[in-house]
């Protein structure tokens, strides 16, 4: 398998379109201001967790600044939405920027199956397989497989052994523009503004997804045990159903918390 920076580029644009959408530059707005950091202080902050994350899905000089400030930093997680957890170190793997990797790896971070995954250690991912099956069709951050992993590092015999062992998933379904055309629109659980929601259709990925304003938007997978079910991607927990003829005129939202029903208010 060639492991060049264009294979490489490749491999990582296709598994961020197909398991989530993710943007380089989502989370990297901001940093915390001094009132917000000593409002939660000793905790880290959420716009400091958040954009340290999203940094280190590739920003490597934020990483560094970032990290030189507050070690401790190697170990944040963010949630992108409905229970999507992100850890540092699980941005970095996904995307396989082993340069980061290392980073956070001398800074403390704790590995896991997917960081083994995509520094082609293959004996300890077997070990950690051999261990405890259940992690075998475990999913990365945005629902990203094993075998992914391995991809955007360019780990070849990591490939080679989970492809071997059957864990080379099918493709998410494609959902096309003709079927989800009647399900797009603004969709709200009350009459704040917070509380609206977008349903939109991408192309480029060819599937539905779901954003909250101001915050980050994420991609939906089909659910094939219901017609018009869908959970967000890196939440499969998470299902949304949309109701009514054509064009839908609600959502219903459950596991993840008390059911929430979200009616259509504009196209």
């Amino acid at each position: 398998m060639q492991t060049d920076l264009t294979r490489r580029g490749f491999l990582i644009g296709t598994a961020l379109a197909g398991f989530g959408g993710f943007c380089l530059a989502d989370g990297l707005d901001r940093p915390e201001t001094e009132q917000e950091r000593a409002a939660v202080f000793p905790s880290t902050g959420d716009d400091t967790a958040r954009t340290f994350v999203g940094a280190c899905h590739g920003a490597i000089d934020r990483v560094r600044t970032m990290l030189a400030g507050n070690r401790g930093l190697a170990r944040a997680a963010w949630d992108w939405g409905f229970g999507d957890w992100e850890t540092a170190i699980g941005a970095a793997s996904h995307v396989g920027n082993i340069e980061i990797i290392q980073l956070l790896l001398d800074a403390g971070a704790r590995p896991d199956q997917f960081t083994f995954a995509t520094l082609d250690n293959v004996d300890a991912l077997r070990a950690i397989l051999k261990a405890d099956p259940t992690l075998r069709t475990n999913r990365g951050p945005h629902g990203i497989p094993l075998i992914e992993h391995a991809r955007a590092g360019g780990a070849d015999r990591v490939v080679a052994f989970l492809a071997d062992e059957g864990l080379d998933p099918p493709t998410t379904p494609a959902v096309t523009a003709e079927s989800a055309a009647p399900l797009l629109g603004t969709y709200a659980w009350s009459a704040a503004a917070r509380d609206r929601f977008e349903i939109t259709y991408t192309e480029q990925s060819r599937s539905l997804a779901i954003q909250r304003p101001g915050g980050s938007k994420r991609s939906l997978v089909r659910n094939s045990a219901t017609p018009r079910s869908f959970s967000p991607v890196g939440a499969q927990h998470a299902v949304l159903r949309f109701g009514g003829e054509s064009p839908a005129n609600r959502f219903t939202l459950e596991g993840v918390g008390p059911q929430l029903t979200a009616i259509r208010i504009a196209d």
